[in-house]
């Protein structure tokens, strides 16, 4: 009797364990699935974003953006991101500058000190046209002093003209600091925020080409291409200044006449971008 007590309290273990064991193995098999689907699923909607509004790789500086928790932010279907997202895109162009007027985006200052600035737009005007730039920019400048570069420039068309590499260094403003924010990279310069800048110029319409305070202002054309642009870079709009804001001298008075309202409401078209790329980024960490 004890006997067939032993051999039922086996069997009924036994019997116990091969379910727990097939459950788990269900359960592996379920969660394995759900990570290939949610695998599949972001690198859907990574392909919708950089169809309409592809990446800045602006190399070692990153975005810094703001997220709110991740139960807040759902990850949308790609058609619905898709729909959302405005289906603007700007003629581009490359003209580079020499490679006198810009340099590697550094990792330590000049102190050997760790620097790891988040991004910072910074916006410019020509006051003058494009061309009148690009003859600035691609001219072989060996001083220091006399170095100077823009990442982009947005002509009254709206086109956008690439001239130093995102992941490079422009020499948009020297002597400048954000919110304390500045690195030195030479002993030859003051400390500046050229090194985790992205700067963006606009091109001046012909009645601004002197020094006057203010101009007729910008195309429509120019602030639908700088939304797309800014949008581009994932940068939260706390971290997009003038570069009137962070010039230290208090000379520069760029871009005049800009129409602040204006250009934020065409870049909060692009919300659901800084929001999905919030949720993807705490996702992969």
């Amino acid at each position: 009797m004890i006997k067939k007590q032993m051999l039922w309290s086996l069997s009924f273990f036994l019997a116990m364990l091969a379910i727990v064991v097939l459950l788990q193995g269900q359960r592996d098999l379920a969660e394995k699935v759900h990570a290939q689907h949610q695998a599949q699923l972001q690198a859907e909607i990574t392909a919708v974003m950089n169809e309409y509004v592809p990446a800045v790789n602006t190399g070692v500086i990153k975005p810094g953006l703001a997220c709110p928790p991740l139960q807040s932010s759902p990850i949308p279907r790609p058609q619905d991101l898709a729909r959302q997202l405005p289906k603007y895109h700007p003629k581009e162009i490359w003209k580079k500058a020499d490679a006198t007027n810009y340099g590697p985006r550094l990792t330590k200052d000049i102190q050997g000190r760790p620097v790891n600035n988040a991004l910072l737009i910074v916006l410019h005007e020509t006051v003058g046209t494009i061309d009148s730039a690009l003859s600035l920019f691609q001219a072989y400048n060996p001083r220091d002093a006399d170095q100077v570069s823009y990442h982009t420039m947005i002509g009254l068309d709206g086109t956008v003209v690439y001239v130093v590499p995102p992941e490079a260094r422009a020499y948009g403003a020297g002597n400048s600091e954000f919110n304390g924010e500045s690195v030195l990279s030479s002993t030859k310069v003051p400390s500046s925020v050229n090194n985790f800048a992205y700067h963006i110029s606009l091109e001046t319409p012909a009645d601004g080409m002197n020094e006057r305070d203010y101009h007729s202002g910008y195309t429509d054309a120019q602030y639908r291409s700088l939304a797309w642009l800014v949008a581009r870079t994932r940068v939260q709009p706390d971290r997009i200044v003038s570069h009137k804001d962070v010039d230290r001298d208090g000379a520069r008075s760029d871009p005049r006449s800009f129409d602040q309202a204006k250009f934020f409401d065409l870049l909060d078209n692009y919300d659901v971008l800084l929001t999905t790329t919030c949720t993807l980024t705490a996702l992969a960490n």
